[in-house]
């Protein structure tokens, strides 16, 4: 897959731009809050459905708009053309097409052009909560399977449902037969979803622990372990989900919300047998985290039958040269590529390259003939 062009109306502080982008590398420079970050925010919207740094669509309606239109063209790896679109509006909105039909909803347009983002908040998918780890698996396998989205969103409608029902128990009020319903639909899904992320896990596992091998020369193995909060006895995951709920209910009553299940699980990562959260440092997790967004676009890729588009956020601000020119060898033949940066980046390739510099949203693509290297303006930190 390949973004050809793309159309942006009031999206953050990007007024008005009209884009045309390499199939190869397409650097975006320019200094500190200038816009880098919204761009590859407008772009990845597409293939989520949703933004990666708010859950309020209105928030990225550019100040003083009443609406935000984003409009993009895209080719298939077998060179079929989609032209897609959303407008969201003030007041909370929206509007999706694809090829000129409005269609239900953000989520009918997942998976439809896959992509893979890396900002450097992403560390967090390492170090930080096991939701974010959750959120990792759970995004790579929506994009590759349209089943596996519909049991997510069910299961996380009826979670909801659930709670709510737990806290109206909780205040002495009749709900049993409620609950029961709720309970089979719960497990059911459950046991989709767990199949699903397990299924991905494991592809996600052999590739990342390749390319760690591939960037990272030290000699220390990179592991990854699914860890249910079910515990596993023999039966399927659906039939101990239902049994533990079970037992807990009174619990669950008491607390307030449903103890176990999906919503609960975690990843396990480590290097070299030692827990990399606990005993990881700062540059491994980072380099650890570009692995697994590495080894999501390869699974993707190879599940899907489609090259994701990848998008790449000042990643390469605190990796040491060796490691970066490998993950750009990774990069350079397989993927489209967006990249964001302050300063510089040197680049040998013999894919098109184009460069763009933002200055206060404005995008201009730079017109001198670079073979080798993305240029742009000079500045430090991030958008």
């Amino acid at each position: 897959m390949r973004i050809k062009k793309v159309e942006i109306t009031n999206f953050r502080n990007i007024k008005k731009a009209s884009l045309e982008f390499s199939s190869g590398f397409n650097f975006i420079t320019g200094l500190n809050a200038q816009g880098k970050t919204n761009l590859l925010e407008a772009l990845y919207l597409f293939s989520l459905g949703r933004s990666f740094r708010t859950r309020k669509r209105e928030e990225m309606i550019a100040l003083g708009a009443i609406f935000l239109f984003l409009r993009m063209v895209v080719e298939s790896d077998s060179g079929v053309e989609y032209i897609l679109e959303i407008g969201v509006e003030r007041d909370g909105r929206a509007r999706v097409k694809v090829n000129g039909d409005k269609v239900k909803g953000f989520s009918s347009i997942i998976g439809l052009m896959p992509g893979v983002i890396f900002t450097p908040q992403d560390v967090a998918m390492v170090s930080g909560a096991p939701g974010e780890r959750r959120t990792f698996l759970d995004y790579t396998a929506s994009q590759i399977s349209a089943d596996f989205l519909e049991s997510l969103k069910v299961y996380r409608r009826v979670l909801r449902q659930r709670n709510s029902q737990i806290k109206e128990m909780a205040m002495g009020r009749r709900g049993g037969e409620i609950m029961g319903a709720l309970d089979r639909v719960l497990v059911d899904k459950a046991g989709e979803l767990v199949k699903g992320r397990i299924m991905v896990l494991g592809e996600i596992r052999k590739k990342a622990a390749e390319m760690f091998r591939y960037v990272f020369t030290g000699g220390d193995e990179l592991e990854m372990v699914y860890i249910s909060s079910i515990k596993q006895t023999g039966g399927s995951y659906s039939e101990l989900f239902l049994s533990s709920i079970e037992k807990t209910r009174d619990e669950e009553i008491r607390r307030g919300y449903t103890l176990k299940g999906p919503h609960c699980d975690d990843i396990g990562i480590s290097i070299g047998g030692l827990d990399l959260r606990k005993y990881g440092s700062q540059g491994r997790k980072r380099l650890v985290a570009i692995v697994m967004k590495m080894a999501q676009a390869s699974v993707i890729k190879e599940k899907k039958g489609e090259s994701p588009v990848v998008l790449l956020d000042d990643i390469f601000a605190e990796l040491d040269n060796n490691v970066s020119t490998r993950v750009k060898e990774f990069l350079s033949e397989r993927y489209q590529n967006f990249i964001t940066s302050p300063v510089e980046i040197a680049i040998r390739n013999r894919r098109e390259i184009r460069n763009f510099t933002i200055h206060k949203g404005v995008i201009t693509e730079q017109s001198d003939d670079v073979e080798d290297i993305g240029t742009g303006a000079k500045g430090l930190g991030e958008d």
